[in-house]
């Protein structure tokens, strides 16, 4: 019962912190000068740390509530992001691999310069890190320490794919891909102990889609440019849709390669640190 209300309040604080955002952002950019009122790229950096800051603050809170760090970084944290850098970046490359292989991918002309692409990245890296803190931070750890292991990885996994759902995701292979890629970090989060695998593993997952190849959004390029714009056009299971990678076979068929022998390799009842290790 205290993990259901636990998972209950956790989904209650993102629904509150989503709904509460748009209204919140929209008056912080009414009282912006006409310039960057116009920016896309100011527009979505605004509406993007309204909801991610409060985000990460209200795992920090509950973390503390449950008497632990949410925020750390977990043993040996330089080699464990590497780790994850490489997983993600490799798992991105992968997927774009069998697009290509299914005739989808497409090159396009690129935008943007070295200043907006640094600004995309330190913005990519404060959402990853925010919802690291918070899935595999605090509430998988919370439910972890009631459960023990793989279970709490799943339950939170099924949290990360409902907060995309509740902002706006519908696809079902989308939600679906949300769930294992939540799977994925919920491993190396608690093989790991930390977060540091975890967000090293999604800030490289994200950063090589949207901004290293451009594929997000699918068509056209997000308002901080990319170093390429690759199009992903044809067939929807295979990227060709405004879901581009994310609803795709090709990211599913990565996701699990990465994720079964994760979880092949992790003990039933690894739980991460208590309080004080």
């Amino acid at each position: 019962m205290a993990a259901l209300i636990l998972l209950l309040a956790g989904l209650g604080v993102c629904a509150v912190l989503l709904y509460a955002a748009a209204p919140v952002a929209e008056a912080l950019i009414a009282i912006l000068p006409a310039a960057p009122q116009r920016d896309p790229a100011t527009v979505e950096t605004v509406g993007s740390l309204v909801f991610f800051v409060p985000l990460a603050a209200a795992a920090m809170i509950g973390g503390a509530l449950s008497g632990f760090n949410a925020a750390r970084l977990g043993r040996r944290p330089g080699s464990a992001a590497a780790l994850g850098a490489a997983l993600g970046a490799v798992g991105v490359l992968a997927a774009a691999g069998y697009a290509w292989l299914a005739g989808t991918l497409q090159a396009a002309p690129t935008m943007r310069g070295a200043a907006m692409l640094l600004w995309g990245s330190g913005l990519l890296l404060v959402e990853t890190a925010a919802e690291e803190i918070y899935f595999r931070g605090w509430l998988q750890r919370a439910l972890a320490e009631r459960w023990r292991g793989p279970p709490a990885v799943l339950v939170a996994a099924v949290a990360f794919a409902a907060l995309h759902v509740l902002g706006g995701t519908r696809d079902p292979v989308s939600v679906a891909n949300l769930f294992v890629g939540g799977l994925l970090f919920g491993l190396l989060a608690l093989r790991n102990g930390g977060i540091a695998a975890a967000v090293a593993a999604h800030f490289a997952w994200n950063w090589t889609e949207a901004i290293g190849l451009g594929l997000s959004p699918n068509p056209g390029l997000g308002a901080f440019g990319g170093l390429l714009n690759l199009e992903l056009k044809g067939a929807a299971l295979w990227g060709g849709s405004e879901e581009g990678l994310n609803g795709s076979l090709a990211m599913t068929l990565t996701l699990a390669a990465l994720t079964v022998p994760l979880l092949l390799l992790t003990p039933r009842r690894a739980v991460g640190p208590r309080p004080g290790d």
